[in-house]
């Protein structure tokens, strides 16, 4: 886009012709992390229930197994703290959007021995982080579980129909 400059041109010109952008940030995975960066990965990713990072995996439907991206997850419990240090810089931007897309479609559990938070915990991270986002900026999520609905202005990928399954393993 042209660095920090071009980026400003394109929220002068979205703005002057009326369409929003949303620059993707994701809150809940991390795939590098560097020094002075805010992030500590023994403070803020997420331990399974043996004490080991855990990362975002896919299934490959073609070999039968899971494959890394290597991107580890990151506690909900840290969201807040995670936006607000990426917020004072974007706010100067003044962007009329945010995307967060795997906010709408992952929930994480974190089994840290010192700060533990279940689905449910992380089911409340994630809306006070939206609620907070929707302040500023038109949020933009991926798939939308239905607890994001209230506090998003775009979903993409929004499943139209059921799986039909009756049951869930």
């Amino acid at each position: 886009l042209g660095g920090n400059s071009g980026f400003e041109d394109l929220v002068k010109y979205s703005k002057e012709k009326g369409f929003g952008v949303y620059p993707e940030f994701d809150f809940a995975y991390i795939s590098n992390e560097g020094l002075f960066d805010g992030v500590s990965l023994k403070a803020h990713a997420v331990k399974t229930i043996d004490n080991r990072y855990t990362s975002k995996r896919y299934y490959n439907t073609a070999t039968q197994t899971f494959e890394n991206d290597f991107a580890l997850a990151i506690s909900s419990s840290v969201y807040s703290y995670l936006y607000d240090g990426l917020n004072s810089k974007y706010s100067k931007y003044e962007a009329n959007g945010i995307s967060a897309s795997t906010l709408g479609s992952d929930l994480n559990s974190d089994f840290d021995e010192d700060d533990p938070y279940n689905r449910e915990d992380s089911k409340v991270f994630t809306n006070s982080l939206l609620e907070e986002m929707g302040k500023t900026y038109d949020v933009m999520i991926s798939k939308g579980n239905a607890y994001t609905f209230k506090n998003v202005d775009v979903i993409l990928d929004l499943a139209t129909e059921s799986s039909n399954y009756q049951k869930a393993s």
